[in-house]
């Protein structure tokens, strides 16, 4: 419960201050706690940071489970499961936290392990979706390996610029090309609904 109340006043602080504006005393302070009392649940600033983080993605993947395992084939659950996170990424500031400048993160670091957990997180929401339709995944694919390519395909939407903005379309037409044949074994399906869209 405590961690919890530090988590809140860290995430309270981080959508008023920023990442970099964000310290120990000021989470301290939100919480009504002394700063030693933050260091009893967590070492450092970027501990508490990345606590923020995997919470909101459990969260987040929480909130989506449903839509994302009502989809009767695998190809639009992971179509939609990109989609759905590049545009939450882009409107949920704590989400967000994780795509800002590379100036920004160079500066503040998170804690060791939590891109690790966070490819943990996406794996364990994606295993039960591909055991659904284990028979589409492309022959000899692992569910962690196809997690995390989707995951870098989604890190990278958020933090590369393209030479291009998409549209919700025109992402859909990229990732058919581009994603799905990667992951599923009917990769011919997928480029000829890319091209009759």
């Amino acid at each position: 419960m405590a961690r919890d109340r530090l988590l809140d006043a860290a995430e309270t602080c981080l959508q008023s201050k920023g990442l970099s504006g964000t310290t120990m005393e000021d989470i301290a302070r939100q919480a009504g706690v002394s700063r030693a009392a933050v260091y009893r649940y967590f070492p450092s600033r970027e501990s508490v940071v990345s606590g923020v983080i995997v919470r909101a993605a459990e969260r987040y993947l929480h909130r989506i489970s449903g839509r994302i395992s009502a989809h009767t084939d695998l190809g639009s659950a992971i179509l939609d499961f990109v989609a759905a996170t590049v545009r939450a990424a882009r409107r949920e500031p704590i989400i967000g936290i994780l795509f800002g400048s590379d100036d920004e993160l160079a500066g503040v670091g998170l804690a060791k392990g939590t891109s690790v957990a966070l490819f943990e997180l996406v794996a364990e929401f994606l295993r039960p979706v591909f055991a659904a339709h284990w028979d589409q995944l492309e022959a000899g694919m692992s569910v962690d390996d196809a997690a995390e390519w989707i995951l870098r395909t989604i890190l990278s939407l958020l933090s590369v610029r393209g030479p291009r903005h998409r549209s919700p379309e025109g992402l859909d037409a990229f990732l058919r090309r581009f994603l799905l044949p990667a992951l599923l074994a009917d990769t011919q399906r997928c480029v000829t609904a890319t091209i009759a869209e």
